[in-house]
């Protein structure tokens, strides 16, 4: 089998989430027939490099992965592409964010430390709410640097590959990401890319897209377009979808917006087994 998957984790390889298990029983079956069947997964995610290893470790199959919404590209746990902010340019974004819109929490991601955010000046329900949902996540907690020093570092020496700028845990925290995500692509859509998740907006390096980053695997290793399936579930995904679209798969509880672009729709990750492995069963 030569077919490829890239999958992202959240809402897609890990639905519906365990928290004990990671990624439920039924995905990982699959994924276990379809390597064994010769086919190659590959993990395309908005977590870091390090989640990525550990999610590997689960599996117990060593896949490559995609990490930051496409800013590094992993090939067997080494790194074959990394991009980074320039400094000024991701302050720009959010002091820009800051003023129009009275954001106050933003998490950066980067080379050698998986999430970075300050102690001081964030949002009250991030000060309040945030330390328990990290410590409810089980197996899909991360290791999270809480310092206003280590923040300040970060955001200097150009190593940041994504930053996560939030809104507010509410609805209307949704539709105002939804709204600045626009409004940033318009204004800063040359010196960055955008992408609106829930209550919070994904900003990566200008050319680093999930898709970009899949075109470009592609070509390291010389696979064929044709031979390469998506799926996924959230904002991030879209531009996969597009390029990849007479294989691509969005999940059912997706919202709306997200579904029109993919080609197929599908309620768990296992379901892909119904186009790659077609019977009369499932037909």
């Amino acid at each position: 089998m030569e077919k490829v998957i890239f999958s992202d984790l959240d809402g897609t390889l890990f639905y519906p989430k365990t928290k004990r298990k990671m990624v439920p029983g039924k995905n990982k079956n699959f994924i276990d027939r379809f390597v064994r069947d010769g086919g190659k997964l590959v993990l395309v995610t908005g977590r870091g490099h390090m989640f990525a290893d550990k999610v590997c470790e689960y599996i117990n199959h060593q896949v490559d992965y995609i990490c930051c919404n496409g800013a590094s590209i992993y090939q067997n746990g080494i790194p074959i592409k990394e991009s980074s902010f320039e400094p000024e340019t991701l302050k720009e974004i959010i002091d820009f964010t800051a003023k129009s819109y009275n954001t106050r929490t933003v998490i950066l991601f980067t080379k050698h430390r998986n999430m970075v955010f300050p102690k001081e000046g964030l949002a009250l329900w991030v000060k309040l709410f945030y330390p328990i949902y990290m410590g409810m996540q089980g197996s899909y907690k991360e290791v999270i640097v809480k310092d206003n020093e280590a923040y300040r570092e970060e955001l200097e020496k150009g190593e940041v590959e994504k930053a996560m700028i939030f809104f507010s845990a509410t609805p209307l925290g949704s539709n105002k990401a939804n709204a600045a995500n626009k409004e940033l692509r318009k204004l800063f859509g040359d010196k960055a890319e955008f992408s609106w998740t829930n209550q919070c907006i994904e900003v990566t390096p200008f050319g680093c897209s999930k898709s970009n980053a899949i075109s470009y695997y592609l070509d390291y290793n010389q696979i064929n377009k044709d031979n390469v399936l998506v799926v996924g579930d959230s904002g991030n995904d879209i531009s996969m979808f597009e390029a990849f679209k007479e294989e691509s798969y969005c999940m059912a509880h997706a919202h709306d917006d997200v579904k029109k672009h993919a080609k197929h729709i599908v309620k768990r990750f296992y379901n892909l087994e119904d186009y790659i492995y077609p019977s009369e069963e499932n037909k």
